[in-house]
């Protein structure tokens, strides 16, 4: 007898033997018991969760001469021939290659005649949302009431393209992907069977590779199992299959962490000389950065959320004190949006290569998740005690007057100041030269400084009002690296002493500190003993 495919010879033979569909499965044989099943189901789901195979199994039992609680026995005459797909009265049928009208008319005719040899006659319709418009219109009255021996099974991946007027007429059972718990039992249970030895790191790659699906599992298994030498290694796997291990992918997030560029391309070209398809190295990237965004932001049930060993929820650990939340999160948008046309590159490695340096270097980017990254590693940094900030007295507060009085001072040694009063109009007039020079040297601030505008002078305060969509970025204008550098900038180009202090933007307040400036102003002379009510 020619060799059968370990999926098919361990196809679930009852309903027991189902892994991960307990919701299924008991109300089914519940019904079976009873004998009040219904003429018409309706299985979905992903991928090898078990929809045909339940139908297979369902088609037995109502069949079954010595039904067991619900089971078919499979070993009566019609479970036999049922299982040796001799029984006339089940019917199979392949929707995606026979989805026109005749095909379902033909299917209409076959139903009128009686079973021949069991109680029902059971048809099962595989991925049926192929089937034409024009097809299930045809199939619509039939599936509605049909004879009473007919029960149908429609199974599908894509329930959303089926007909509401099909669906209604069904009874809906919704397949969830297997666990990854219960594939890995299931898998040792079929090496023990078949004597083969393994370890367990490689069953999980393989798992891995699955997205719970378990004929993908067992298809996999198939596939290694080829090489006869000495049982399952990880070995085994990752040259038969061409998965890249988790812990690979680890060492490199690692590199990437440290900006150890050198370091991530031989990570990278070690993987390609090995023959890891790029596409797949990449979707391994994603996965290990989402359970390092999980290890990040969980602390207690973890395993629940992540399929893997403790040794690699731990080595997560140890990776997730080297990077931020911001840092993850843009790693995430960055590898998606390169999953999406990496197929389509003509030069895959380079432009993959050429991501992971800009994932290494935010400072590279203009957007604005690179300019949080940034301030976000450098507060760690900070607050880390990795760079000291020069301050012999703490932030009080909000007032641009108190932040670091001495950078201030140092400033003032180096600027010749004038005694030369000045306005609000000349600090207007020369803003446009104090940001020139800060879109030469502080690229990062410049974007929020752009439609910023000076709008009060208070003594040596000079009010900078930005717009109220950055808002956000006050705090970052007014820390202690920006602050000192744009008062010194505008106090060099003024040759005056000034300071600034950053608002933004509320919609009456440009208009009200434009017009209490203008009088200030035009009232300079007797400034001392104005006062503005």
């Amino acid at each position: 007898m020619s060799y059968q495919a370990l999926y098919r010879q361990w196809r679930p033979l009852d309903f027991d033997e189902v892994i991960g569909q307990d919701h299924i499965t008991t109300p089914l044989k519940n019904q079976i018991i009873s004998g009040t099943y219904g003429h018409a189901y309706l299985f979905s789901g992903t991928r090898g969760t078990g929809k045909t195979s339940t139908a297979k199994i369902f088609s037995r039992a109502v069949n079954c001469l010595n039904n067991q609680d619900g089971n078919p026995c499979n070993t009566c005459e019609n479970c036999k021939s049922i299982l040796d797909e001799q029984f006339i009265d089940v019917v199979e049928m392949d929707a995606a290659s026979n989805n026109s009208v005749d095909d379902v008319r033909e299917l209409r005719e076959h139903i009128k005649f009686a079973p021949s040899r069991g109680k029902h006659k059971v048809y099962i319709i595989d991925e049926v949302h192929m089937l034409s418009q024009g097809a299930f219109n045809a199939l619509l009255k039939t599936l509605e009431e049909p004879p009473e021996y007919v029960v149908f099974i429609l199974a599908t991946t894509e329930p959303q393209k089926i007909p509401a007027t099909i669906l209604s007429r069904c009874q809906r059972y919704d397949f969830k992907r297997i666990s990854y718990e219960h594939i890995l039992k299931r898998l040792e249970y079929i090496c023990n069977k078949i004597g083969v030895t393994y370890e367990v790191e490689a069953l999980k790659l393989i798992i891995q590779k699955s997205d719970g699906a378990v004929r993908d599992s067992l298809s996999a298994l198939d596939q290694c199992l080829s090489i006869k030498s000495g049982g399952l290694t990880i070995e085994n796997v990752v040259d038969v299959l061409g998965v890249v291990e988790k812990t690979q992918v680890v060492l490199l997030i690692q590199f990437l962490a440290t900006k150890q560029g050198g370091e991530v391309l031989l990570t990278v070209d070690h993987i390609m000389r090995h023959g890891k398809d790029l596409n797949q190295f990449l979707n391994s990237l994603i996965e290990v950065y989402r359970d390092l965004l999980i290890v990040k932001m969980v602390d207690e049930n973890r395993k629940a959320l992540i399929n893997a060993s403790d040794e690699y929820i731990e080595s997560l650990s140890d990776v997730s004190n080297q990077v931020t939340s911001g840092q993850i999160s843009r790693a995430l948008d960055l590898l998606i949006d390169l999953s999406k046309y990496l197929k389509y590159s003509q030069n895959k490695r380079i432009v993959f290569e050429a991501t992971l340096m800009k994932l290494m270097h935010p400072e590279v980017e203009h957007s604005i998740e690179a300019l949080l990254e940034r301030v976000e590693s450098l507060e760690k940094m900070i607050s880390s005690g990795v760079v000291a900030i020069k301050s012999e007295e703490p932030v009080k507060s909000a007032d641009a007057s108190q932040v670091h009085p001495q950078k201030v001072d140092e400033v003032e040694a180096f600027i010749e100041f004038t005694d030369q009063e000045i306005t609000l109009e000349d600090i207007v007039s020369k803003w446009p030269d104090v940001l020139k020079e800060v879109s030469k040297e502080r690229k990062a601030i410049y974007p929020f400084l752009m439609d910023a505008l000076p709008i009060g002078l208070k003594g040596n305060k000079c009010i900078i009002q930005v717009k109220s969509e950055n808002k956000m970025f006050v705090s970052l204008l007014m820390n202690a690296q920006n602050l000192p550098y744009l008062n010194e900038k505008l106090s060099s180009t003024l040759k005056k002493k000034l300071i600034l202090e950053f608002l933004a933007e509320t919609g009456t307040e440009r208009k009200q500190e434009s017009e209490e400036a203008q009088i200030m102003d035009f009232f300079k002379d007797y400034k001392d003993v104005l006062e503005i009510k």
